[in-house]
């Protein structure tokens, strides 16, 4: 029966896999605390697919038993790649199996939920830490204080300053020019566009590097500028939104398209 309908899926589906977009080596998910994972699928090669057709189901579950089911979205709206926003809170530290379904396909990937006090960068419903943002004014050393070209428009003010105004914040970190990925220049361009003329709120984009230039090539040695270093950043672009007493009421790590982002 090679030419009925549910073999047909599952030879589309054949092969594919559920690709984590974040750190899975370092602590990074807390217990109890709201937390958006990206994924991804990919085709037969492991190529991160660049459309996902329709809502994905995802079944979490710990030690064989399911802890939550929920249909996922995708998105990829200005950014090279389509990707799967799950969002959940764990409530019990330890390993998870996370299996979604895709054309016929069940694909399962793992990961570990941590203590709070194990997972070292801000999560949300903390407050965003202050750390010294460079400005045009004052470059804190980092060069160049920005690697979009043009210079993006967040780069007036301060963090240490914003987060006394009493606005919400959007803090973005992520270097277009040094990125792992290809979607720190997407990501950073298509907030440009969403918070334009938007004075309802402070935005800042933060550099990955101090000094990319002088690394030749060898970014995984070299320093990082003083935010993400002081926030134990393990990758990019990541964006904070608060609210406007600074406290953490979203975080985006990895890919954020531009309709989830406004």
């Amino acid at each position: 029966s090679s030419s009925s309908e549910p073999t047909v899926l599952e030879d589309q589906g054949e092969g594919g896999s559920l690709i984590a977009a974040f750190p899975q080596s370092a602590p990074h998910v807390p217990v109890g605390v709201p937390t958006r994972l990206p994924y991804m699928v990919t085709d037969t090669e492991g190529v991160p697919l660049d459309l996902i057709e329709g809502a994905v189901p995802f079944v979490i579950s710990r030690n064989g038993e399911t802890v939550a089911e929920l249909d996922v979205a995708p998105r990829s709206e200005g950014i090279p790649r389509a990707y799967l926003p799950l969002e959940h809170t764990f409530d019990a530290v330890g390993i998870y199996d996370i299996t979604a379904s895709y054309r016929g396909r069940a694909m399962t990937s793992q990961l570990q939920v941590f203590q709070q006090a194990e997972v070292v960068s801000p999560v949300v419903g903390q407050q965003l830490p202050s750390a010294p943002t460079p400005t045009v004014d004052t470059t804190l050393d980092v060069d160049p204080i920005c690697t979009l070209v043009p210079q993006c428009p967040f780069h007036s003010v301060d963090l240490a300053y914003a987060l006394a105004q009493g606005k919400p914040i959007v803090l973005l970190v992520a270097t277009p020019a040094y990125c792992q990925t290809s979607f720190c220049g997407p990501t950073l361009g298509n907030l440009i566009d969403i918070a334009d003329g938007r004075d309802d709120l402070i935005v800042i984009h933060s550099e990955v590097y101090l000094k990319p230039k002088s690394a030749k090539g060898d970014l995984a040695s070299a320093p990082l500028a003083p935010l993400p270093a002081k926030y134990g950043l393990l990758l990019e672009p990541v964006l904070y939104v608060t609210d406007n007493l600074g406290t953490i009421t979203t975080r985006a790590d990895a890919m954020i398209d531009r309709s989830e982002m406004a």
